[in-house]
């Protein structure tokens, strides 16, 4: 692909050249109708003066290159009452007596010629001279005026080419600043100095260097998170590892082999919620966008989670009044809603209950999942969806990461989630707002 550079240089000279042939044409067509008029002057004039019978001859000028009005023109004088010419300039048959007064055109030995007839006297007196002089004429002048301007094009082409550097010189300084600077240098380009066409370029630049500090230091902050986080677990299970070693009796045994496993869950539990916030991290906004049937997604999902609700003798129960469409990740969903309803069912005392709807109206879309659990106070409904973040005084096991994760998804969606108290079970009210669904 050719560069900037050439290409507006061959499209500027393009430019030139087709600019340069049309004034050629409307040159050649002005000089055509100029060089008509002179030599149907000079044939008027030519075939008027020839009455006396004498011989007309052109003496051109030796030092200069000028068109002859006469060149080629024959003069043929007829009596009044004789069809052969009494006198002609130069020997040329087929001139006839009937030739019309005035102008006309007529062929003659195979060229076409322009006659001027005109009754002198008792005469009558045809000059004639061939069309393809005028032609011949109307191009030279043409010539002679654009042959400076066309010997000029090498120069034009020259300043051209440095009139490009000079408009290029905005993005090569760009270029080279680009060029300088290191991988962690994300800094905004100065678009101050820069020209109105060069300036949103950079500015686009200075966009998307921004997004991608937000990104690199979003991960470099997941990162340490993630390693402090895992820590813990990781030293407990060394730590009942070793118990295992050190246990004497069966029962013993058996005591830490189940704790080890526990823990083992814990830790596999951790790492599938770090990487689904890391995979949800990265595919931003350029995962697949489909439409999602969120009652199929609230029903698969409390499918998955019935055995353990089941477990804690829980009350659960699901409303869906009408069903509603988005426009988004299904896997996403399903792990925004599950991580929901995975909160509720762990934090519900035994025996509790859990409500899970689904309504849809003019303006959106609300899942809705109550518990008659202790809810979150007011204070820290919005720490808890900090990544890691955990309620002190709680004593169910997790990593912190459940909301952050519901939340990361729910902003990916255009969505919302609203923390409450629940007014029917006493505990919390988790509502899942989406704002641009359409009903089913």
């Amino acid at each position: 692909m050719r560069s900037i550079r050439a290409r507006l240089l061959i499209g500027l000279l393009a430019s030139v050249l087709a600019v340069q042939l049309i004034m050629y044409l409307l040159t050649y067509a002005r000089i055509e109708d100029e060089i008509d008029d002179l030599f149907d002057g000079e044939l008027e004039r030519s075939a008027l003066s020839a009455g006396s019978l004498a011989p007309q001859t052109f003496i051109p000028t030796p030092t200069r290159k000028v068109e002859n009005p006469q060149e080629e023109m024959v003069v043929s004088v007829f009596h009044a009452s004789d069809g052969v010419p009494a006198y002609q300039t130069h020997p040329l048959n087929g001139i006839p007596r009937s030739t019309p007064t005035g102008f006309s055109k007529r062929i003659l030995d195979g060229r076409e010629w322009r006659l001027f007839g005109s009754a002198v006297g008792s005469q009558f007196v045809v000059a004639a001279q061939p069309a393809d002089v005028r032609d011949r004429a109307a191009r030279r002048i043409t010539l002679r005026s654009l042959w400076p301007s066309l010997g000029a094009l090498p120069l034009a082409a020259l300043m051209i080419w440095i009139a490009v550097a000079y408009g290029l010189q905005p993005l090569v300084k760009i270029t080279q600043d680009l060029r300088k600077r290191s991988h962690r240098d994300l800094l905004p380009l100065d678009v101050s100095r820069l020209p109105p066409d060069i300036a949103p370029l950079a500015e686009a630049l200075n966009d998307l260097m921004g997004r991608l500090a937000g990104i690199i230091a979003t991960q470099r902050t997941f990162i340490a998170d993630a390693a402090h986080e895992l820590l813990t677990p990781l030293t407990a299970l060394r730590l009942q590892a070793q118990m295992l070693a050190r246990s004497k009796t069966p029962s013993r045994q058996q005591e830490a082999m189940a704790e080890l496993q526990g823990g083992v869950s814990r830790t596999l539990q951790l790492a599938r919620q770090l990487l689904t916030l890391a995979r949800h991290d990265a595919d931003g906004e350029g995962a697949d966008q489909t439409p999602v049937d969120l009652a199929t997604v609230v029903q698969r999902v409390m499918s998955i989670h019935l055995p353990l609700a089941a477990e804690k003798a829980l009350q659960t129960e699901v409303g869906i009044q009408e069903s509603a469409i988005v426009l988004g990740n299904e896997e996403a969903l399903s792990i925004l809603v599950s991580n929901l309803i995975d909160n509720s069912i762990k934090y519900t005392e035994r025996d509790g209950r859990v409500l899970i709807s689904l309504r849809a109206g003019s303006t959106g879309a609300e899942v809705k999942i109550e518990d008659s659990g202790p809810g979150i106070p007011v204070e820290e409904r919005e720490r808890v969806f900090d990544r890691f973040y955990r309620r002190r005084d709680t004593v169910v096991t997790g990593s912190g990461l459940g909301l952050a994760i519901a939340k990361e998804i729910a902003i990916r969606h255009g969505a919302s989630i609203v923390l409450e108290s629940s007014g029917a079970l006493g505990g919390l009210s988790a509502r899942i707002l989406f704002h641009t669904a359409t009903a089913a």
